[in-house]
């Protein structure tokens, strides 16, 4: 196609300049015929000698070296073919290559190594961008199955800390023969365990699905820490939970992080609250908390070397923004340090925003 429109173009300028369409037909046509069959050549040369492959320099150099020896070789063949077959008549006898066919040879040179510089160019340009865009696909794809597979070991094993801890306190509550309640924990933490195993390999559920993950992680932590804190979770009824896909374990992170590092280092215990709200389009995930704040968090966690749950955070922050690239949504993320009128922290406020679409 290039070459085709090649042709055109330097038809339409000898008509505007010389006048000679008909004499000059011949010449066009094997310029285009000429010039489809040393590019193609030059293209498997190119892919022959692996030339893309090599450095930027490399590529330059050689390029450069390759345009040269073709411009060179191909007006030579083509001046030669042309002659011989009687289309192109030189004043002067080809004998010794001097003279008009010299000059002719020259001043044909120049326009065909200005084409071949200009087809190189094209050829490198697209190459080159299909090349980046090709590393770019390629390191995407590698982020996500990092992400992916941190993601499932998330999902899989949540924290080993809170079942291990979630087994103790069961143990307890035995001990003290305090069998009904045991029971309640007991079955509340396998209907837990039994969701995860289930989701385990989803990259997506439904909002339903992850909201009621999210209910019995809080049922389970307020009746282990014996009332320390106390939770509740809101939903805006006209939302159709079932309908809105999100990715797997996307609210439970902040929730743990929030009781963790928020209630559980306050000594008055404190309250965590879950509100799933509808507006103009967008649901918004809030996880409220009257912690201790993210900036005595921190200090708490350097102190003792906790690190595990902030990981789980910065997990689930790339899990969106990756989201957001592969499904084409506008998923946002915000974190607000609540404090009162002095400046004195008073907790944390997660706000995560969906786009409602339709599963």
């Amino acid at each position: 196609m290039g070459w085709l429109g090649f042709l055109f173009i330097i038809i339409f300028f000898d008509i505007m300049i010389y006048w000679d369409f008909l004499e000059f037909i011949p010449f066009a046509v094997s310029i285009f015929i000429f010039g489809l069959f040393f590019s193609h050549l030059l293209k498997m040369l190119i892919e022959w000698l692996g030339v893309l492959k090599k450095r930027f320099s490399f590529q330059l150099l050689y390029l450069s070296a390759l345009t040269i020896i073709f411009s060179f070789f191909g007006t030579y063949v083509w001046m030669i073919i042309m002659i011989k077959a009687g289309i192109w008549e030189i004043e002067e006898p080809i004998n010794g290559h001097s003279g008009s066919f010299l000059k002719e040879y020259f001043f044909n040179l120049f326009t065909v190594l200005m084409t071949f510089s200009g087809w190189v160019l094209i050829y490198f340009l697209y190459h080159y961008v299909q090349g980046v865009r090709r590393e770019e696909q390629l390191a995407a794809n590698y982020k996500l199955q990092m992400i992916e597979l941190e993601a499932k070991a998330l999902r899989a094993q949540m924290n080993p800390h809170f079942i291990f801890n979630c087994l103790n306190s069961i143990k307890s509550l035995i001990q003290q023969n305090e069998n009904e309640k045991s029971v309640t924990y007991l079955t509340t933490f396998s209907k837990l365990i039994r969701t995860l195993l289930n989701n385990a390999d989803k990259k997506e559920i439904s909002l339903f699905d992850e909201i009621e993950t999210c209910k019995l992680y809080l049922q389970l932590e307020a009746m282990r820490f014996d009332a320390k804190f106390s939770y509740a979770v809101n939903v805006d009824e006209t939302i159709d939970l079932k309908s809105i896909q999100v990715p797997a374990l996307i609210i439970q992170p902040f929730i743990e992080n929030a009781i963790w590092h928020g209630i559980v280092p306050h000594n008055s215990g404190g309250h965590v609250s879950l509100n799933v709200k509808h507006r103009d389009g967008i649901i918004e995930i809030v996880i409220d908390d009257d912690g201790i704040g993210r900036e005595a968090s921190k200090q708490n966690r350097a102190a003792s070397g906790l690190t595990h749950q902030s990981k789980g955070v910065n997990l689930t922050q790339s899990r969106l923004e990756l989201n957001n690239l592969l499904q084409q949504r506008q998923a946002e993320l915000e974190t607000i340090d609540k404090k009162d009128e002095n400046g004195v922290a008073t907790g944390t406020k997660v706000i995560i925003k969906i786009k409602e679409e339709l599963s």
